[in-house]
């Protein structure tokens, strides 16, 4: 059976996990980046009003001096000579203007222009005031005379002031800004289309109104800033999305799963060789469980196998892998094939136990295998399964201890125990050639082996220089990358009709 590591359907299915959040957080960005721009333009036209605001208000208090503590228009020309942002004062009285604090009695006679007398009440005005480059559209700060009402201070703030407190031409972040006084606006003209970025304040005691719309450099910043984070964090979800996923389909709910792939014969076998150390010829093999689900692609058995264990199928599978192994070897023409299978503790434990090795047993013998079952050292801490071990090797069964020395079992129960081989854990093996505190226990293990005249299988030989040292040990079967990795039923079959 093929090794594919996704499916096609599975790998649409990580396809879609991962290009589903795209829109959705992208959305979601975009309206929270959209939010704070609109944030941000809210902070940056009560920014222009409260500038507007604050030359305007100093200008009033110029006003009421000019109208109340002033003796002359003298006076008001030298208060008001290194006034910056004042483009002119006029003092009006009966409608007609009085005073200047730019210009000359000999100018201010020449002024032939009368202003209309709904601009001399208090308050805030835009005006076309004339002058000799023609017409400038300012904005007016205009304050009666309590004492005399038919006398105003007016005080005309320099365009150039009014353009740098809008941003006009100074800030990149604004598109269009424009000033709103009793429906009249500046610059002159102007007009903003009513969209969702265009952004108003309001002064809160001059009738003034700022209304502003961001530059496109503004909105860029925006896309940009959304598109750099939706990438990674919709990365990060879809990727946490995946493993929930994951998890889900192998572990909440794969024991659901692994009923369905038994009957949908989803599990395959294969096989791992067992070489004799002397003559390098393959002597056996162990079967090896393997799940490729068409869902979700390869589940090792790590995953699947702790899962079987907790919701009690690892029977079910145990009896799928007797099965399959005799369907797999029913053409085999290699006699006395050995074939060792893992047997749970669970499998040992149930009642029907000896029944159905006994019924595998005569099946195996029938195809010309002998099998061999290899139970891990744990299991021998269970007197019961310990006793049924001797009854299984009546039946002409081989019987193997896995993954020892990564256990606790004393001597005592060892020498309790019958058993056929002694499968060495990879974890001593891998200290040959280096020093470690498990070094020692290798050539314990293999000496008490010696001793107890069992065989002994070394498992996970990834290296010559583990494979000679074990040879000459006195190690009789290896097992390990060195030399075969787990292969498919053909790969098997091939090998043995070369090794015969």
């Amino acid at each position: 059976m093929p090794h594919t590591i996704l499916s096609p359907k599975a790998f649409k299915s990580l396809a879609t996990t991962f290009l589903v959040p795209f829109p959705i957080i992208g959305l979601i960005f975009f309206l929270v980046g959209e939010n704070h721009l609109k944030q941000e333009l809210h902070r940056i036209s009560h920014s222009y009003v409260n500038q507007i605001e604050a030359i305007a208000d100093e200008l009033r208090d110029e006003n009421l001096q000019a109208l109340y503590d002033a003796t002359n228009c003298q006076q008001i020309q030298k208060d008001l000579l290194f006034k910056a942002f004042l483009r002119e004062m006029l003092i009006v009285e009966d409608l007609k203007i009085t005073c200047s604090s730019k210009r000359s009695e000999a100018d201010l006679a020449k002024i032939k222009h009368q202003l209309p007398a709904e601009m001399l009440e208090t308050g805030e005005y835009l005006f076309d005031v004339p002058y000799k480059d023609g017409p400038v559209r300012s904005l007016l700060v205009v304050d009666k005379d309590k004492n005399a009402p038919s006398r105003s201070a007016i005080s005309i703030i320099d365009q150039s002031y009014i353009d740098v407190r809008l941003g006009l031409g100074n800030d990149d972040r604004i598109m269009h800004s424009i000033m709103t006084v009793s429906g009249k606006t500046y610059p002159a003209n102007s007009h903003i289309e009513d969209n969702r970025f265009l952004t108003t304040a309001n002064s809160d005691h001059l009738n003034i109104q700022i209304s502003i719309q961001p530059s496109n450099k503004l909105k860029n910043e925006l896309y940009i800033n959304c598109v750099l984070f939706t990438i990674p964090v919709s990365l990060f979800f879809s990727m946490l999305w995946y493993l929930l996923r994951y998890w889900y389909q192998t572990k909440g709910s794969l024991a659901e799963k692994m009923k369905k792939a038994l009957k949908a014969n989803e599990f395959y076998l294969v096989y791992q060789p067992l070489v004799d150390s002397s003559t390098a010829k393959v002597q056996g093999m162990e079967a090896l469980i393997r799940w490729n689900s068409p869902r979700t692609g390869f589940i090792g058995p790590d995953i699947f196998i702790p899962v079987a264990e907790q919701h009690g199928l690892i029977n079910k599978i145990t009896d799928f892998v007797f099965e399959r192994a005799l369907a797999d070897w029913q053409q085999n023409t290699v006699s006395d094939l050995h074939i060792g299978i893992n047997v749970p503790p669970s499998y040992l434990s149930q009642n029907s136990c000896l029944e159905k090795l006994k019924a595998y047993a005569k099946r195996y013998q029938a195809q010309g295998l002998q099998l061999g079952i290899e139970i891990t050292e744990r299991q021998l801490l269970d007197k019961s399964d310990r006793a049924v071990l001797t009854d299984i090797q009546k039946l002409g069964i081989d019987v193997s201890i896995d993954d020892f020395g990564t256990g606790y079992t004393s001597l005592s129960v060892l020498e309790d125990t019958e058993f056929n081989y002694l499968k060495i854990d990879r974890c001593f093996i891998n200290t040959i050639g280096i020093k470690s505190v498990n070094s020692p226990v290798l050539n314990s293990i293999i000496n008490l082996a010696d001793s107890m005249n069992v065989l002994m299988v070394a498992e996970g030989v990834e290296t010559k220089e583990q494979a000679d040292y074990l040879k000459s040990h006195g190690v009789q079967l290896l097992q390990g990358y060195f030399f075969y990795k787990p292969m498919s039923l053909e790969d098997m079959s091939a090998l043995l009709k070369n090794n015969q």
